[in-house]
């Protein structure tokens, strides 16, 4: 396999870094052919919420449900036209409470495709999609639709915010759905928002938001439902260094409360968070591992 990583670093400090770690792409098409590192003077990443002490600050040891929250099986995708185009082939994953997984790799990769098919919106040609051991082809319309209302928040790379409404409107919008509340539902959602600092555009609709805010407001109705599992696709591609950390610092959070996190991203800042590196290639999963095991095997390929 060609080597798809280069650095100045060692394999396995090359992810590692703190907030002054500097980087550069020279070409902004999303290979990690086009990263280069720094090397880093000490290591940033979170303590995996696997190898936490019970003794940390802040941290309760919780037993979780040893099987997967979400699971694809060989799963595979072929979209039709003059030129059929295979988007994913024979992808497995296992997406279990405390994971962050990033998916990896060029743009047109197959990431994208396979996170529809996670997500329940695009049934895969072959293979099937488990939401807690159950597939996704015996839940009726109303129960998947029941999964995505209250257990698997989906951030879309477009966003999906409804222009009529303002920024706190959208964030409260999914728990106004499940019946909570009109103050509850507006407290949460005013909350998350301040915690994304967008505590002063609450009231500004869509097109009055650049496009990092509207990523941010999209982040927030994801969380506002405190969800099990979060799909995010490319979460942090519209904002800078220090709106990247909110957001990734945010969406910890969920991985904290034994939930988990499946993100698509080019940014390399994810890396800090993550606990597993899924590296898409031509709609096959090319490589998998920790970060560490995902950087050692792409750079000495």
């Amino acid at each position: 396999m060609p080597t798809a990583w280069s650095t100045s670093a060692t394999a396995g400090s090359a992810i590692r870094g703190s907030r002054s770690r500097r980087w550069d792409q020279t070409a902004r098409c999303g290979s990690l052919r086009t990263w280069r590192w720094a090397s880093p003077t000490q290591s940033s990443r979170p303590t995996s919420p696997r190898t936490r002490s019970s003794s940390d600050a802040g941290w309760s040891v919780a037993v979780s449900d040893p099987r997967p929250l979400l699971e694809a099986l060989g799963v595979s995708r072929t979209y039709p036209g003059t030129v059929e185009v295979v988007a994913v082939r024979h992808a497995s994953l296992e997406l279990r409470s405390r994971d962050f997984t990033l998916l990896m790799g060029p743009s047109g990769s197959g990431k994208t495709s396979f996170l529809g098919m996670l997500a329940g919106f695009d049934p895969p040609d072959e293979g099937e999609v488990r939401w807690r051991d159950t597939p996704f082809d015996r839940l009726t319309r109303d129960e998947l639709l029941a999964v995505r209302r209250t257990e698997m928040s989906v951030i879309f790379q477009s966003y999906g915010l409804l222009p009529s409404l303002t920024a706190v409107e959208n964030v409260e919008l999914p728990l106004r759905i499940a019946g909570t509340p009109l103050d509850e539902a507006r407290t949460r959602a005013t909350g998350w928002l301040d915690r994304l600092d967008l505590g002063h555009r609450l009231n500004h609709r869509t097109f009055e938001l650049s496009g990092g805010q509207q990523q941010r407001v999209a982040v927030a109705r994801a969380l506002v439902v405190e969800p099990a599992v979060i799909l995010a696709d490319e979460p942090i591609a519209e904002v800078d260094s220090e709106n990247a950390d909110l957001i990734l610092s945010a969406l910890w959070e969920v991985v904290v409360r034994d939930g988990a996190v499946l993100a698509a991203t080019h940014n390399p800042e994810a890396l800090r968070y993550a606990s597993r590196v899924i590296l898409f290639r031509d709609g096959v999963i090319d490589a998998e591992g920790s970060p560490d095991e995902v950087t050692a095997q792409l750079t000495t390929d």
